[in-house]
Formats: C-alpha cells, structure tokens, sequence
C-alpha cells in the first residue's frame, strides 16, 4: 500500500538555501541596501561586496579594500482562506453538510536577523579582486499557523537556519570589461516542517475538514554543505552605457538528513498507537532532495555624466530563473515502514508532483546623486511572473504574480557609506476554485490507489483524485524590508 505522506514538497517551504537574489520559488526580495533600494535593478552596476552573489565582475570595479555589513528586518503577512468545501466525513443520510472556514495568517510575520557581511580587496594586485561574504540569503526563515486552520493539510509551521558563505574573485583586463566568478558553500543547520495528515485506513471514506486519526507530521533535519557558483561579466561600450551580465551555472540538490515523528490530535488517540519501524526496529530517518534552480540575469545601465561624474543612472534588469527544474520533490525513506493502529504500510520513495514553471522578473531602478559624495537617493520597481498555476497554489510559497518596488538612500562620510532601504512585494489575489485545486489531502493509509476509480476503496465523491483536494481558497500575501546596511572604503 502507498504511503504518501507528501512532506518533500512542504518542506522545502523553509529552504531558501541558495545565494540568490529576487526571485519566486523559495527566495524573497533583495539582498543588501543598495540593491533593494533599486528595486533589484543591479547587475550592470554591481559595485559593492553583494556582487559576489548579483554579478561578481562588479567586484573589478571596486577600488582598494571595501567592506561591507547589513541587516533587513521584514514584516511577511501571508493570508489564506479556505472555500467552503462539503465535509463528507459528517455526512448523514447521503447528505454531506458545507463548512466554511476563517481566515487564516502567519503568526509570526517579523523577522529580525537576515544578515550579510562581507568585504573585497585587491591584495595589492592590480586589475583584481577577491571577496568573501557571509549571509543568510533572502528569504522567509519562519511561517507559523493555526493546527486546526483551513490551511493544515498544507502546513502548520516550518522554521529554517540558513547561511551561505561566498568566496569570489574578480579581474578586470581593460578599463571597459570585466569578468568574475563566486564559489558558494550553502549550509542548512535547521530544516523543521510540520503539517497535518490523516491516518484513516478505512476504505471508501473521506475526511476534507478533520479526522478523527488527524496526526502533526513534524520532520527536522539538516544539510551541511550544498555546492554554488555564480559567473558574471560586465562591458561599458561607452562611457554612458553599461552591460551586466550573471548566471548560477550548477544544477545542485539540497540533500537534508532528517527524522519523522507523527503526533496524534486526538487526545483518545495515544502516540503508543502511532510506530516508524525499519526491520522491525524502530528507525525515523529520512532523506528529502530537492533541486535548485539555474538562473540568468542581464541588465543595461544608462550613466548620465557631467564630465567625468555620474549625476544619475537608470538600469533595467531581466532576470530568468528555471524553476521548471522543481518538478517535483523527492523523499527518501529506505524501507521505513508505518504501524497505524496495527495497520502496516511500506513508506517507499516518495514523489510529489509541484509542477512549477520558470519565471521571468523585470527590474527597473535608478540612483540620483542629490548631493555629490554626500547625499544619493535610489528608488525602483520590478514585477515577477507566476512561479505555478494557480491550481497548485500553497501556503508554503508565495507562487503568485508579483509586483513591489524600493527606496533608499545613502550618506557618504569619509569613507564611510549608511545605506537604508525600504522594500514592498505582494502577491495578487490568487483565486483556487475546488474544482482545479491540485494539492490533495495526504492519507498514507488509505486504499485507494490509481487511478483512484475503484467506488470500493475510493470515495464516490472524490473518484479520479487521490484524496480531497485542499488547497481551494483565496491566497494573499505581502512584506514589508527595511535594510540598514554600512560600507567602509579604504
């Protein structure tokens, strides 16, 4: 019998586990001040230590030792409501009674740590640069909902520790090209999900709102070291103009070393009840693989110069990221087997489809130098393609459309740089009638197998679908970045 607990795709909610930058998927905003004040548009001019992870060849362009530390504190509102749905697990007389739902929301939406430090030099050699960085790459760390909300079939709550550590080097052969290169060590010390699932092994039945077998699926795990790398290159045809490019060139996997543990809702219910066995022993080690995406950015910057200052500069970016590649996310049991109130099931390889798509984002931004080497202003905009169909909608990700824009500003000091941003990104309504969600209820014990249209083992209401879809609601989402950053020139 199949065990589709589905935790693969949900967990990755917490992986935000690579050096990147705005995007959908798994990631969130802008890192660093200077960037997120433009909205993101920073390819082209990529003249700070958040090069390593934007566009290394920026790095070139830096003169003597710079280094660099910020901090963005965020506000991440995520709302959703369930559609009503009929609970055919209450159903009397051939009759099943329609429940609605409230609203449900993240309740803890701020996020106080999401750091980066780093610095460049040239160890006095001429034409390069090297860097190293150390940061948590952009990204929603923690989610937590209700354990009894609409949502719990899709999550309850996920927490994630996430680093990155960057080493880079840049050269620059002629004062109008450039090129560089970044090594990424991404480390996960903290991977923790949990959703609900139900146990119940009866065939033919349907339980969409609550189960009396209802139990908090929680997995922890960890992954230590995944390998990156980033290449970049820039080129100024003309003193005016200024051409960026940058791309992730690794098709890695994150590869968590996790344990499975099922907790009961029902207080009838013991966790005596509730066994992970392998080889008759009891074992809850799990392994979760999920790929990461290759992603491609270009930008052009127009520099308007009064001699050989640059007043201001407008820069558009276009930014494509192969999310297609998460396909579906796998988890590896190796011959766990779950003991459900005397009912056995062999966990298996499992496979959850997420049928994500690749996204394109575009960038617009701008710095005005208000007060020469004293006082710049910067603002930009950007919007982001859907990174899945609306029938695969979650409250693990936000995967909607997506607009937002920035704001900020610096103050030059001898050497001195303070740098603040301000950021906004929302998603669009995002709409899911029952009748094309995707996302279905996990039920590892039940019978009903593919494709789910024996009226035997499988529900007469939902025949030709595994189990009750539950992600069928309205999806809002927002945040709100502010990031302090400060830059020292010597």
């Amino acid at each position: 019998m199949k065990y589709r607990f589905g935790l693969g795709c949900l967990l990755v909610a917490a992986t935000l586990a690579t050096p990147a930058f705005a995007g959908g998927g798994y990631f969130s905003g802008h890192k660093g001040a200077r960037a997120a004040g433009r909205g993101g548009a920073f390819t082209a001019r990529a003249d700070d230590v958040s090069a390593v992870t934007l566009n290394p060849a920026g790095l070139a362009l830096l003169d003597g030792t710079t280094l660099q530390a910020s901090n963005r504190f965020s506000y991440n509102a995520h709302f959703f409501t369930r559609a009503p749905t009929l609970d055919w697990g209450k159903a009397m007389g051939g009759v099943a009674p329609t429940v609605t739902f409230a609203t449900v929301e993240n309740q803890v939406p701020w996020q106080v740590l999401d750091p980066f430090i780093g610095g460049v030099t040239s160890f006095g050699l001429e034409d390069w640069a090297f860097a190293l960085a150390i940061f948590a790459p952009p990204g929603i760390g923690r989610q937590e909902f209700p354990v009894d909300g609409g949502q719990r079939y899709m999550m309850v709550s996920r927490e994630a520790i996430i680093l990155s550590y960057s080493a880079s080097a840049a050269y620059r052969p002629s004062e109008t090209f450039a090129l560089g290169a970044t090594f990424s060590w991404i480390a996960v010390p903290k991977l923790d999900y949990q959703l609900v699932i139900d146990g119940m092994p009866s065939p033919a039945t349907a339980n969409p709102v609550s189960s009396y077998l209802d139990m908090l699926a929680t997995v922890s795990g960890s992954d230590m070291f995944t390998p990156n790398a980033t290449i970049g290159a820039w080129f100024r045809p003309t003193p005016s103009l200024e051409l960026g490019a940058s791309a992730q060139v690794i098709p890695a996997r994150i590869e968590t070393q996790s344990t499975l543990k099922l907790e009961p809702l029902s207080s009838d219910l013991g966790s005596a009840n509730v066994r992970l066995l392998r080889n008759n022993a009891p074992a809850d080690d799990v392994t979760l693989s999920l790929a990461l995406p290759l992603t491609a950015r270009a930008g052009v910057r127009y520099r308007h110069l009064e001699g050989a200052r640059e007043v201001f500069d407008v820069e558009l970016d276009v930014v494509y990221e192969t999310w297609s590649r998460v396909d579906k996310f796998t988890l590896q049991t190796n011959g766990l087997v779950a003991d459900v109130i005397g009912n056995r099931v062999d966990i298996g390889t499992i496979e959850v489809d997420k049928a994500w798509k690749d996204t394109v984002s575009v960038h617009l931004g701008s710095d005005y130098a208000l007060v020469p080497d004293t006082f710049t202003v910067r603002g930009g905009l950007f919007y982001e393609s859907a990174v899945a169909s609306p029938e695969y909608a979650n409250v693990d990700f936000v995967s909607g459309r997506q607009l937002g824009g920035g704001l900020g500003f610096s103050l030059f000091t001898s050497g001195l740089e303070v740098a603040v941003a301000y950021e906004f990104r929302q998603q669009l309504t995002n709409r899911v009638a029952e009748a094309d969600a995707r996302v279905y209820q996990e039920v590892p014990a039940s019978p009903c197998q593919a494709p789910y249209t024996d009226p035997n083992l499988c529900h007469a209401a939902y025949l030709g679908q595994p189990s009750p879809a539950v992600n069928a609601g309205t999806y809002d989402a927002y945040s709100h970045m502010a990031t302090l950053e400060v830059l020292y020139r010597f």
